[in-house]
């Protein structure tokens, strides 16, 4: 009898025949996808590719969504478009690497897919997992929501939420549900422009958590949020009243999130309420300075910075530098060295010698393939062109934090 595993292994090698005409699979893998070999290759590539099609949810705002949208462009960039793994990895804005460990997970959940709908199927989770205890499920579901958060933040790198955006978009979500339960949503304070260092889903699954924990934690009444800035930290504070337990309430998945990104929670009975306290580090607004004649490159660095912390600021031309810097204070310079007007090679020279400018950090990012002597001019990091997203805002983070570690 045919496993699972020999049958994923089969249709991975199939996958790497995809568009080899005289590739024959071997008999087995034929019944599992509902065809006979007189059917022809064509019939398997077109099951698979109807697989892969089915794939793609019909909304992508789940996590359990956003990974089978990812899986279903994966595999049609690598399969049914025929695209190299770089070329995949550069149009989904990740690492080759973070593209092979995916497509091994992809090919499992098609493979998956498959044997579930095969004839006279017996369980899979039947067939290939013992029977398992509370604490194995519990950790294994663990492992899911810290695989789910690591794939949001490989996918969007550097992302960052505006707290007041997020909770107003959530409170607007909620508030049906909540006046079903006689429960009504409150803003009592917040102070706006307060960011934090986290994707928006993530931020958000946080709050609808929380919201849903206090109505179950509450008599029919009100919650309130308040959001301030204390220190290099981000406090929400949500209270429910009047409290219908006299313990504090308790979220698992958002003590999973929070870890993940460097916040904490506190869950609190007092009196009669009720509520959390969830703080996350915050961070300010970054501007880049882009020096660079090329403005369809700065419109991708742009593009790569949208959701993030950094704001591209762009001048054409290294003439007057000097003068723009001033105005702008930027944060970190991006410098071509190919300019119309002035060598890069000396406009860095300049900068390291200026004291208004000695101490910013400044990418080399061009064609010029001149990483040691840009860094022995003073440069903090040099990046060859052309560079993807997850490149470019890890170069952003490195040069604000010399310390942080790259992938």
């Amino acid at each position: 009898m045919t496993t699972f595993e020999e049958f994923e292994q089969s249709l991975r090698h199939v996958l790497v025949h995809f568009r080899d005409p005289t590739y024959d699979p071997p008999d087995f893998l034929w019944s599992i996808l509902g065809h006979q070999p007189q059917h022809g290759i064509e019939a398997v590539q077109h099951a698979i590719t109807q697989a892969i099609a089915s794939l793609k949810p019909a909304i992508a705002s789940t996590s359990a969504g956003l990974r089978s949208q990812r899986f279903y462009e994966l595999l049609t960039y690598r399969y049914i478009q025929d695209l190299t793994q770089e070329e995949t990895a550069e149009r989904l804005g990740i690492s080759p690497r973070h593209v092979r460990r995916e497509q091994q997970q992809a090919i499992h959940a098609l493979a998956t897919r498959f044997w579930e709908k095969r004839p006279g199927k017996t369980s899979l989770t039947a067939e290939v997992e013992p029977d398992q205890g509370p604490e194995q499920e519990a950790t294994a579901w663990r492992t899911q929501v810290r695989e789910e958060l690591a794939a949001l933040q490989q996918n969007a790198p550097g992302s960052v939420v505006e707290v007041a955006t997020a909770l107003q978009g959530v409170m607007k979500i909620e508030e049906g549900l909540a006046l079903q339960h006689g429960v009504s949503l409150r803003l009592e304070s917040i102070e706006p422009g307060l960011t934090v260092s986290m994707h928006a889903s993530a931020l958000r699954q946080v709050l609808i958590t929380a919201i849903e924990k206090l109505e179950q934690s509450i008599f029919a009444g009100h919650i309130t949020f308040a959001v301030k800035r204390s220190g290099d930290r981000v406090q929400i504070r949500m209270t429910g009243t009047p409290a219908a337990t006299n313990h504090p309430p308790n979220s698992e998945l958002i003590q999973e999130i929070l870890a993940v990104h460097g916040g904490a929670i506190e869950a609190y009975f007092e009196e009669d309420r009720v509520g959390f306290q969830i703080e996350l580090p915050s961070v300010d607004k970054m501007t880049v300075l882009v020096i660079d004649d090329n403005a369809d490159l700065v419109h991708f660095y742009r593009r790569y910075t949208t959701g993030t912390r950094y704001q591209i600021e762009h001048l054409a031309e290294g003439q007057n530098a000097l003068d723009v810097i001033k105005d702008t204070r930027p944060n970190i310079i991006i410098l071509d060295v190919m300019l119309p007007d002035i060598d890069g090679w000396e406009l860095l020279t300049n900068l390291r010698e200026q004291p208004a400018t000695n101490m910013i950090p400044i990418i080399v990012c061009s064609v010029i393939r001149r990483a040691e002597l840009a860094l022995s001019l003073g440069a903090s990091l040099y990046l060859a062109k052309p560079v993807r997203r997850r490149e470019f805002v890890q170069a952003l983070d490195q040069v604000l934090n010399p310390a942080l570690a790259t992938d």
